[in-house]
């Protein structure tokens, strides 16, 4: 799972500065000879200037998920939002530069240890802070790709794996985040222009004793090429939803045509999920069809929905239908 709390990231500038920060508390030795005291300090601190990288650009890699640690609908968010292949190989940038890290450390102890003079100590030394320092720069781009990845992912939504899904969906403006605000103790943003919704909001529903967790997922248009914001919304509808509410809104209010929202409802079907169609606006235009009728405005028809849901999420845990399995990784 993507974790709620992603480690800030550094540049690599942060990361040269504090590791020869670090350095400057490394302590002289009282040693007779000057030779093995060089060598003594120059050594610690080419150690002190590993640990220190190797922990800022650790606590970056350890930090951020890996595609082995996600589900499908994360990944299929992660490749959304971020550009999965960039993110994969900025992660790989740094556990690469890690082990160079190390790799440049330990053939300068090697080499400081062997030294004959100060000069040759001094050498060394000098080789290591020149290695070391590119290593880190060439990590900038990764870096900053991870920075911007992090505001990313910080807007996935953090899903149960334990509970029933329900996710509201439909063209946009039909009435999707209203009817979340009256199942749920959610409030999301609500206007009448299409694409208000641009993320996945989250809320809980109780029914009885049991609960629910119902997803806001932005609108979406009957189409095949789907823009970004569409495509987090079929994320969601196709690896984690146990059940499609696909909201219509028989008046047009919204500014499509019914027959294309109706066509919308049946592909979702077509991808084998489980889609209860739902007429909204009932106080607006009501319509002669055998779909469930409901008005956000006056909440008319929406516990008679909540029954249905869950009337129809119990029949399937009953029949085991493979539907409400939700993919793992």
């Amino acid at each position: 799972m993507i974790p709620e709390k992603l480690p800030t990231v550094p540049d690599s500038k942060e990361i040269i500065e504090r590791s020869f920060k670090d350095i400057k508390k490394v302590q002289n030795v009282y040693m007779p000879n000057f030779i093995s005291k060089l060598k003594t300090v120059s050594i610690q601190k080419v150690k002190v200037m590993e640990a220190t990288a190797k922990k800022a650009i650790g606590r970056v890699y350890d930090g951020f998920p890996k595609f082995d640690d996600l589900d499908r609908f994360e990944r299929d968010l992660l490749f959304i939002m971020v550009n999965g292949r960039e993110y994969e190989r900025s992660l790989n940038n740094l556990n690469w530069a890690r082990g160079k890290i190390t790799e440049f450390a330990t053939n300068s102890i090697k080499g400081m240890k062997r030294a004959p003079s100060m000069a040759a100590i001094s050498r060394f030394r000098s080789s290591f802070y020149g290695r070391f320092s590119s290593v880190v720069e060439d990590l900038d781009e990764s870096l900053s790709f991870l920075r911007e990845a992090r505001e990313a992912l910080k807007k996935v939504p953090q899903v149960s794996r334990e509970m029933k899904i329900i996710v509201i969906a439909g063209f946009p403006n039909v009435g999707k985040s209203s009817l979340i605000s009256k199942l749920t103790n959610l409030a999301p943003e609500i206007a009448d222009y299409p694409f208000t919704t641009k993320e996945i909001n989250v809320g809980m529903m109780r029914i009885g004793t049991s609960i629910y967790e119902v997803l806001d997922v932005p609108g979406l248009l009957n189409r095949k090429n789907h823009n970004a914001i569409e495509k987090v919304a079929l994320a969601a509808i196709e690896n984690i939803g146990n059940l499609i509410v696909c909201m219509l809104d028989p008046s047009e209010e919204c500014g499509y045509r019914m027959e294309d929202q109706k066509e919308l409802c049946e592909s979702l079907k077509g991808l084998g999920k489980n889609v209860l169609i739902v007429e909204n606006k009932l106080d607006l235009e009501l319509t002669d069809s055998n779909n469930l009728k409901i008005s956000c405005s006056t909440g008319e028809g929406i516990e008679e929905l909540k029954k249905i849901m869950e009337a129809n999420i119990r029949e399937r845990e009953d029949k085991g239908d493979s539907v409400f399995k939700r993919t793992g990784a």
